[in-house]
């Protein structure tokens, strides 16, 4: 049986201002096409469909057109991820009924209550699926938590769920015609994010073991961006997300999974590389070197910095003008005239600091009067130097004029 497993659509995604429906839809139709290559029994969307929980009108529509495309191909399980409503897919579940082969996944279900799905595959084999869709951490699972140990770790509670559904999946198994996967959106311990994926969401507090997941034949797993094997012995990987959502997923390679199993055998997995919408670029040259390279930026979204010797006007629109096909989302100015150097400490004792009173002549140079620069140069040195001493600052002038006050005043008496 052949699989296709894809995550991480995000559609709506925003990334400064600039939307990203052009990207993200070339890449979906390239999954189209793959799908009609690859003629699957099944395909998992393992979450994140949308990037909101609001979703558009237009969003909304072309996703579900999207996916009936690929329904017509094989059956497709939508799972819901942590950027997804509960609510919505409830709601389009029910739309859908339950003979559609588009169905939305909105929370993990105990095995007795619909949580491990049997569908047909070829050769009277049968694939035997537990969808495990994005856990909160502050939402009891109701039928498949005890409500007296949902308050445990995020982790305690993921194995507790996992092991109730490797139940159901061996419940009634037979090695020679069944093949067992699970689909999930989680975060396993050890996996690399790509840190555009909402910070709280992959952290310890939202981190599940890859230990606690059953032998099945395959994991596809959604909600980390950069594609990656999932870490441990597991047999299974992530998608990844279809196009890079930021700047931190600049340069990976996004893919669409493809699955070949066989009962009571290792799966055969392979990456078909998505080649859909726009790279994202930062840029850090002078504007003769930007110039220059232009012919291979191309349509990518870029990041600029211009280095400059000096402030430079209208950077930004020259910056536009030399990369016409490119969308620009920011420029900044390197300019050497107004960069501030900050000094260790090594560099400032071999400069040294100015004294009080070289600053003092700097201050008194550009706005004392030049009469009467050296009696007040004077003074000011002597004022400093009874002050370093800690001693009466003594001025021989005054001295001299009160010895002339008593001389006269003996002479008028």
């Amino acid at each position: 049986m052949k699989l296709l497993h894809t995550a991480d659509w995000h559609i709506g995604r925003v990334l400064m201002n600039q939307s990203r429906e052009e990207d993200i839809r070339e890449a979906v139709e390239e999954i189209i096409r793959i799908g009609r290559e690859e003629k699957p029994d099944l395909v998992i969307h393992a979450g994140d469909l949308f990037d909101s929980i609001r979703p558009s009108y237009s969003d909304m529509h072309w996703a579900l057109d999207r996916l009936q495309e690929l329904a017509a191909i094989a059956p497709v399980v939508v799972l819901c991820g942590n950027h997804d409503s509960q609510a919505l897919f409830v709601l389009f579940d029910k739309l859908l009924g339950p003979k559609s082969r588009l169905k939305f996944i909105p929370r993990a279900l105990p095995p007795k209550l619909g949580g491990i799905l049997d569908m047909p595959g070829s050769n009277g084999e049968v694939i035997r699926l537990a969808p495990v869709p994005f856990i909160h951490a502050n939402r009891m699972i109701e039928h498949l938590e005890d409500p007296s140990t949902w308050m445990a770790t995020y982790a305690d509670r993921v194995d507790r769920i996992m092991r109730t559904l490797g139940e159901g999946l061996l419940d009634g198994y037979r090695p020679d015609r069944h093949v067992l996967l699970l689909a999930a959106h989680l975060y396993l311990t050890h996996s690399i994010p790509s840190y555009s994926e909402r910070p709280i969401h992959t952290s310890d507090a939202y981190s599940a073991r890859a230990e606690s997941i059953p032998l099945v034949s395959y994991v596809a797993c959604g909600h980390i961006h950069r594609p990656q094997d999932l870490p441990g012995q597991v047999s299974g990987t992530y998608a990844g997300s279809v196009v890079p959502m930021d700047f931190g997923e600049m340069g990976e390679q996004k893919r669409i999974v493809v699955i070949e199993a066989t009962p009571g055998r290792a799966p055969i997995i392979r990456q078909r590389p998505l080649k859909g919408g726009r790279p994202l670029r930062k840029i850090n040259a002078t504007l003769q070197e930007i110039q220059a390279m232009a012919p291979t930026v191309g349509r990518a979204l870029v990041q600029v910095v211009v280095k400059t010797e000096h402030p430079a006007p209208d950077l930004a629109q020259r910056v536009c003008e030399l990369l016409p096909l490119a969308t620009v989302l920011d420029v900044q100015e390197d300019c050497a005239a107004t960069k501030i150097e900050v000094l260790t400490e090594e560099d400032a004792q071999e400069i040294g600091e100015p004294s009080f009173k070289e600053l003092f002549r700097e201050y008194f140079r550009d706005n004392g009067h030049a009469g009467s620069a050296s009696t007040i140069l004077s003074t000011f040195d002597t004022l400093m130097d009874a002050e370093e001493q800690e001693e009466e600052p003594r001025f021989p002038e005054i001295g001299e004029l009160e010895k002339a006050l008593r001389t006269t005043s003996e002479h008028l008496v």
